[in-house]
């Protein structure tokens, strides 16, 4: 019999192969854990999706099966109370659902199921997408099953020996095998911010592509804030610059091997997604992310030659147009050193480990 998850709390549930992955509702959160449901799939799983609103959009096909809650952050006090409703919210909802395991892809909203599962004596994975733990997955990796990490080392994990490396599961896995180096007639750039590309992407970076341009020419792939859209336009143009500006890409796994170097922020996402590509890149880390996790996760390429990092406080129009100019000579050694960095298969290791884990 087919199950809605608005039954799971009252119907008793006979799925042999339920697994339960909860995460935070950024995209950095829930396209890793999205690649792993998938694979899951594949082998048998049935899955059942916990995050929050802003987490749904990025689901898919998944979004139908997906319990959604709502975790307040306007202040720490409402954080701790939203996580411990949503315990007593979901806990019968865990024992109903009997899930062979809950893997936790960190996030706020990752906590609820994560932990109820650890009450409940159900085994648990955590998946830290970044160099630095962050603190949903710092709590639940004390009493966690197993810890997967997306870095070699992870900064801030007190449980190491439970922890394997696997890399970070994309979106464009399949692409990687077979990325070629882009054969353009104009120096051609990709330029996005996550979901927090803040104004430094639509003004400092905008304003040294329009004075870089001086020096050759160039064409622009621009994914921006809806509110600065026809700033951005209007600066390109007036530039003489071939842009195409958006939202949102659809096809930005095209754009990534259509373009000479990229101009991002260093959420794991990115990282994985340019050493997949194997694509020079300018890293702008977001100065105020929680524990300094996207400029550890820069660093990290940084160490190994495989990117320029500027840091955001460090950020000038004069700086990048500088850096732009210097570093085409650089952006061959800069690609071979990204595909050393490449974890093959990353999503069919998790699921191996996610296997034996079960058993």
């Amino acid at each position: 019999m087919c199950y809605t998850v608005g039954e799971f709390l009252f119907t008793e549930v006979t799925l042999d192969n339920l697994i339960v992955i909860a995460s935070g509702g950024t995209g950095g959160h829930v396209f890793p854990a999205v690649c792993l449901a998938d694979e899951l799939t594949k082998r048998g799983y049935g899955i059942v999706f916990a995050t929050d609103k802003r987490g749904v959009k990025y689901l898919g096909r998944y979004a139908g099966n997906a319990i959604t809650q709502n975790i307040s952050t306007s202040s720490r006090l409402r954080l701790y109370l939203s996580l411990i409703f949503n315990i007593f919210k979901y806990f019968f909802k865990i024992i109903c659902l009997k899930p062979k395991i809950v893997i936790g892809f960190g996030g706020y909203p990752s906590v609820p199921f994560v932990l109820t599962a650890q009450i409940l004596g159900i085994k648990t994975v955590i998946h830290e997408q970044n160099a630095v733990i962050g603190k949903a997955n710092d709590l639940l990796s004390r009493k966690a099953t197993m810890i997967a990490t997306s870095f070699p080392k992870t900064t801030g994990l007190s449980f190491g020996e439970k922890s394997k490396c696997v890399g970070n599961p994309t979106r464009f896995e399949a692409s990687y095998d077979t990325v070629e180096k882009p054969e353009n007639d104009v120096f051609t750039i990709l330029i996005f911010g996550g979901s927090q590309g803040a104004k430094v992407f639509s003004e400092v970076v905008v304003d040294a592509i329009c004075e870089f341009s001086k020096t050759r020419i160039v064409k622009v792939f621009h994914q921006g804030r809806k509110q600065d859209i026809a700033r951005i336009k209007q600066a390109y143009s007036l530039a003489g610059i071939d842009s195409v500006v958006q939202e949102f890409f659809d096809n930005i796994d095209e754009l990534y091997q259509q373009s000479d170097i990229v101009i991002s922020r260093s959420g794991a996402s990115s990282i994985f997604e340019i050493i997949g590509f194997q694509k020079p890149a300018i890293l702008i880390p977001y100065g105020n992310s929680i524990n300094g996790d996207q400029l550890e996760n820069a660093k990290f390429l940084e160490n190994h030659k495989a990117c320029v990092v500027i840091q955001e406080k460090e950020l000038t129009k004069t700086k990048l147009v500088e850096t732009l100019i210097n570093i085409p000579p650089k952006m061959q050694k800069i690609s071979e050193n990204l595909k050393l960095l490449r974890i093959c298969a990353p999503v069919k290791k998790f699921a191996d480990y996610i296997e034996k884990t079960i058993q």
